[in-house]
C-alpha cells in the first residue's frame, strides 16, 4: 500500500536472502499444494477453508513491528532512529521449524509462515530495540507474545465471510491444519539455517535497508 490520506504505511523486517530464499519459496509452492483441489496456481481451494487467492510471498522476511502510518516528513527521522538503535546489533543467525497459518489483524487475510525456531532471543533483541523507536513515535509496540516466523504464502478470506480478527484466526487454524496433514515435509527438511544481516524500514513502496554488525 502507498501512502493513504497523506500518510505512508510503514513495515520494518528483517529480510531473509540467499538460498533461504529459494528453500523458503519452495515451501510456499509445497503450502499451496497442500491446500489445492484439481488445481496447481492455488486457485481452487479444499472445501470449507473460506480462502481464496493463494500467492508466494515474494520477499521472506522476520517481522519486528505491526504494520503503521507515517507522514512524509517523519520518514528520514524514523529510518535514523532505527538505524542508530540497531547500531551495536551484530548479524546472526536463525533456524526454522514447521508451518503455522495466521490471521492479520483485521481477519481478513491469512498467512501460512514458517516458524523461527533457532534464533528467537536474536530476532527479539532487534524487536525490543524497534519498540522504543515506535514508542518515542507514538506507534504501538510488537504483539507481546510473538511467534516469529517467515511467511511464505498468503491468501485473502472469501468475501462471503464476515472479516474479524476472531473469524480470521478459526479460518486461518483450518488452513494451518490443512498444510500440516498434506505437506511434503521434505521441503521442510531441506530448510537450512538462514543469516540475518539486514534490517528493512518499508514504507509503500520505499524501501530503506540497514546493514547489522556494520554500524559504526
Amino acid at each position: 500500500m502507498g501512502h493513504v490520506r497523506g500518510g505512508w504505511s510503514g513495515h520494518v523486517r528483517l529480510r531473509v536472502d540467499g538460498r533461504s530464499r529459494e528453500q523458503l519459496h519452495a515451501v510456499g509452492l509445497a503450502c499451496i499444494k497442500a491446500i489445492s483441489v484439481g488445481s496447481d496456481d492455488g486457485q481452487t481451494m479444499a472445501e470449507g477453508l473460506h480462502v481464496r487467492g493463494a500467492v508466494l510471498v515474494d520477499t521472506p522476511h522476520i517481522s519486528v513491528t505491526r504494520a503503521f502510518y507515517v507522514q512524509e516528513h517523519q520518514i528520514q527521522a524514523f529510518v535514523r532512529a532505527v538505524e542508530a538503535c540497531v547500531a551495536d546489533v551484530g548479524a546472526f543467525g536463525v533456524g526454522f521449524g514447521g508451518t503455522q497459518a495466521f490471521a492479520n489483524e483485521r481477519g481478513d487475510r491469512v498467512f501460512v509462515g514458517v516458524e523461527v525456531e533457532h534464533g528467537t532471543d536474536a530476532v527479539q533483541q532487534v524487536v525490543e530495540r524497534v519498540d522504543r523507536v515506535m514508542e518515542r513515535f507514538g506507534k504501538r509496540r510488537f504483539f507481546q507474545h510473538a511467534r516469529y516466523h517467515t511467511s511464505v504464502m498468503r491468501m485473502e478470506v472469501e468475501h462471503r465471510v464476515d472479516g474479524n480478527l476472531a473469524q480470521g484466526r478459526q479460518i486461518a487454524h483450518a488452513v494451518g491444519v490443512a498444510v500440516e496433514r498434506r505437506i511434503d515435509e521434505g521441503v521442510l527438511q531441506r530448510l537450512e539455517a538462514a543469516r540475518i544481516d539486514e534490517l528493512e524500514c518499508i514504507f509503500g513502496n520505499r524501501r530503506f535497508c540497514i546493514a547489522l554488525g556494520q554500524q559504526l
